[in-house]
């Protein structure tokens, strides 16, 4: 069993670390577009994320969507298979080990393929409705599962 290290940070954002797993949350409200960025002296290895979001009742289809960035440009994106429309909740996973679903399933959850990807210093991972139908009022709540590490440590 390892130590867990709880720290708050601000807008809703919360680090938890041991050993090498770290959980980068952010459950800021108003909000439905996130970008967690790989601290200087860091790498992250993606292992998965999980992301909530409230949509409110302004019509529109969402589409959800993961980029991977190098700090100015996008390297890797993907669309989740599905969109979501007013009024939802609904439960997006994704990770290297999850097949891409189509569709929603009865318990409002989609899965998608997530890149294994190493990052350096300053890579960051967008999470957003790239449609920004209510941008600043849907509430999108993100957990992010990094094997984090020293710049240079073998991962």
């Amino acid at each position: 069993m390892s130590n867990l290290d709880l720290r708050s940070g601000a807008g809703g954002r919360v680090e938890a670390e041991g050993d090498n797993i770290a959980a980068q949350v952010d459950t800021a409200l108003n909000d439905s577009d996130k970008t967690f960025t790989v601290p200087a002296g860091k790498t992250w290895k993606l292992s998965s994320l999980s992301a909530s979001l409230i949509t409110t009742g302004t019509a529109g289809n969402r589409q959800m969507r993961i980029e991977i960035g190098d700090g100015a440009n996008v390297i890797w994106f993907k669309n989740f298979g599905q969109v979501q429309t007013a009024s939802l909740t609904r439960t997006y996973f994704a990770a290297p080990d999850l097949v891409d679903d189509a569709a929603f399933n009865a318990g409002g959850q989609i899965r998608l393929w997530l890149l294994g990807y190493t990052l350096p210093a300053g890579y960051t991972i967008r999470i957003y409705d790239s449609a920004a139908i209510a941008a600043t009022a849907d509430d999108l709540s993100i957990w992010l599962i990094v094997d984090a590490r020293t710049a240079g440590a073998r991962i």
